[in-house]
């Protein structure tokens, strides 16, 4: 799986959507009724988005930035015997 090295935080993720939408808003005058169905569709993907990548988060918790588990490394931390 391709992992970015870039990890925007969950309040980011929301927090600049709300952004443009009032800053849409101020530009119509003040308007802040939403545009249906485009606003729905678009907020509820984010909000599927959001709650997935949260629940990766916190699945994956056990792992810090792509290392492994501390058992992994000391089942193989024994020198290599030949022969």
């Amino acid at each position: 799986m391709i992992r970015p090295s870039f990890r925007l935080p969950l309040w980011a993720a929301v927090a600049l959507p709300a952004a443009a939408y009032v800053l849409r808003s101020l530009i119509r005058g003040g308007d802040f009724t939403p545009d249906l169905p485009g606003d729905a569709i678009a907020y509820g993907l984010l909000a599927f988005v959001v709650l997935a990548v949260w629940l990766a988060r916190t699945r994956s918790a056990d792992t810090v930035d792509g290392e492994l588990p501390g058992e992994v490394d000391e089942e193989h931390d024994t020198p290599r015997q030949d022969g």
